[in-house]
């Protein structure tokens, strides 16, 4: 080979080399949730008091799961006073104490939606949705992979979010005993969506109140059956929940999977909030 060829030929491994390097360290960085999002699960981590009192503890176990299973993972409802309202999170935890998922909403002074906040260290995703101030748009960001995508949904019912689905109904309490059906949009960041869910009274037996939220599109039905939430008739405090929950379970292959749950509630104040 002549040094003009050789001198050619380790010019074009260095340049692949480089190529190749070059992908892989995009593709590190490329990797994982927003930034800010890991700094807040880390500062939560450190103390939960950041996102306010505890109302609550939830215990998740698997739906069809026998009595004595073991909780998969656990959860606190925590709320801090804001200026002009409230935020509402809900803090996740694995079975080793670590903080997996936080979900947080901002409530203005009437308990309205304005905005949802995640930050899931299971998957590596982080996101947002906002309310505009005319509340007819919301605003989506999801962050996976490194990758953050948007957009913009127009909506015409309430926004509800996890944090929040709970309080609406109690908010809505006697009206969804008289028989009313209220359309709300629950807000997925993920889907970069809102999905309408029809809340309504389901049961009054042995002195709890059942309502719940069944998905308005059958095909949205097809992948999520309805949510249900149990309340004590007499204090309106909840007890029970069964339906998808924010951890997934995972599958004997490592995989992650969609998690159908039931969650029993101890309360921790007096009072929802």
């Amino acid at each position: 080979m002549t040094r003009r060829r050789q001198a050619l030929s380790t010019g074009l491994m260095a340049l692949v080399l480089a190529r190749l390097d070059a992908r892989a360290n995009a593709g590190a960085a490329a990797t994982g949730m927003a930034p800010a999002a890991t700094q807040r699960l880390d500062a939560l981590d450190a103390n939960p008091g950041l996102a306010g009192d505890v109302v609550y503890w939830g215990e998740v176990f698997p739906m069809a799961a026998p009595a004595g299973t073991a909780a998969l993972y656990r959860y606190a409802r925590r709320v801090l006073a804001q200026p002009a309202g409230l935020s509402a999170a809900h803090l996740t935890y694995g079975v080793d104490g670590r903080l997996l998922i936080e979900e947080r909403v901002s409530l203005s002074e009437h308990r309205s939606f304005q905005r949802l906040d995640v930050a899931n260290r299971q998957t590596l995703e982080s996101g947002s949705a906002v309310l505009s101030p005319d509340g007819r748009q919301l605003h989506f960001s999801w962050t996976s992979a490194g990758t953050t995508r948007t957009s913009v949904q127009a909506v015409d019912a309430p926004v509800v979010a996890g944090p929040s689905l709970h309080g609406t109904m109690l908010q809505h309490w006697d009206t969804l005993r008289a028989g009313e059906v209220l359309r709300v949009r629950l807000a997925v960041p993920s889907r970069l969506e809102s999905h309408g869910f029809d809340i309504r009274l389901s049961q009054e037996a042995d002195g709890h109140t059942v309502f719940s939220a069944t998905p308005a599109s059958w095909l949205v039905r097809l992948a999520v059956a309805p949510l249900r939430a149990t309340f004590d008739t007499a204090t309106r405090s909840l007890v029970r929940y069964e339906g998808r929950v924010p951890p997934m379970q995972a599958r004997d292959n490592g995989k992650l999977a969609a998690l159908d749950a039931r969650v029993l509630y101890t309360p921790q104040a007096n009072g929802y909030r």
